[in-house]
């Protein structure tokens, strides 16, 4: 297996596991929180739109339709997850702000580091992290074979790729997995939990994602072959649904409940979509297109070799026949 697959592992890991414990311990206001969240959202999009999106397509040999169908896929798939299991609805640490707001607002409901266990509807059981868990969880799964994926195609289609392929992906990613740290951490620190159960589930939230790169990277004689490119354009493709599903819900709802800060809000949604953008550019061209052009030159070439030869064989005395 690609040593790419085991380096987005350990990174993954590190990126949910520390991630989530240092980003809990620091305090954010609310305004802080929604900066961070424009700033990943829009390096989201760009990843999603640029870079999954085009990877899918060509897999998929350029049928633009298919690929549509797999991204509308992947934004339904999601919208069940964010309407079943209430995810990402990342936590404020400023306990003011949530006070104000005293969740008359469900759909602006951000979970806090309360202890009170009835601060919030999302508080009221204490089990009430579960669901939040299963839906990050699943998510988590889905971000891993979308980082086996676009591995596996940069592996399939360039001779030379780089050491680590997918890097808009895998750095979206890796910027995100945090906040998903810090909604669990937060959602259970306010139904009463205690440390040790609290550092246990964190850790086992932290393996799910490297669970998904290598049960994706060991099941990948599924994508092998042309006959079942197919399979891996239809990955990639629900990999963009779900993307822009994650980053839009994360911004949207800043449209209508942040009148303020709109221009910071703004500046850091566009830094988001530059950095992707930059990103993308240091990847090599898809591998995709020097086979198109391989195919080309050789079309060409027989075509020039038909057009000689009768040439050389009315040179010899034998004229082409009509």
């Amino acid at each position: 297996m690609d040593t790419s697959y085991l380096v987005y592992a350990v990174l993954t890991f590190l990126s949910s596991l520390l991630g989530g414990i240092v980003i809990n311990k620091l305090r954010f206001s609310h305004t802080g929180l929604q900066l961070l969240l424009s700033f990943i959202g829009g390096l989201m999009l760009a990843v999603a739109i640029l870079h999954l999106f085009p990877h899918s397509v060509s897999d998929l040999h350029g049928d633009t339709e298919q690929a549509a169908c797999a991204v509308l896929v992947g934004i339904f798939v999601t919208f069940l997850l964010l309407r079943t299991f209430h995810v990402h609805q990342h936590g404020s640490h400023d306990d003011a702000h949530a006070r104000d707001h005293n969740c008359q607002h469900p759909e602006h409901m951000y979970a806090t580091t309360s202890e009170a266990p009835n601060h919030c509807e999302v508080h009221r059981s204490r089990y009430s992290w579960t669901g939040l868990f299963v839906g990050l969880g699943i998510h988590a799964i889905i971000d891993g074979v979308a980082i086996s994926a676009i591995v596996l195609e940069a592996t399939s289609n360039l001779s030379d790729h780089p050491f680590l392929p997918g890097l808009p992906l895998a750095a979206a990613i890796l910027l995100h997995k945090p906040l998903d740290a810090m909604s669990l951490i937060s959602v259970m620190k306010s139904s009463g939990w205690d440390k040790k159960t609290i550092g246990l589930l964190n850790f086992a939230f932290a393996c799910i994602t490297p669970i998904g790169i290598y049960m994706a990277g060991y099941g990948s004689n599924m994508f092998a072959g042309s006959s079942n490119a197919d399979i891996l354009g239809w990955t990639l493709g629900v990999s963009a649904g779900c993307f822009l599903t994650i980053a839009l819900s994360d911004i949207l709802p800043e449209l209508k409940f942040h009148s303020h800060d709109r221009f910071k809000l703004t500046i850091a949604l566009v830094a988001g979509i530059v950095l992707g953008i930059a990103i993308q550019a240091v990847e090599p061209e898809h591998g995709h297109s020097h086979d198109h052009h391989h195919d080309h030159s050789t079309t060409n070439a027989n075509v020039l070799t038909l057009t000689r030869v009768p040439k050389c064989e009315e040179a010899d005395g034998f004229p082409p026949s009509l």
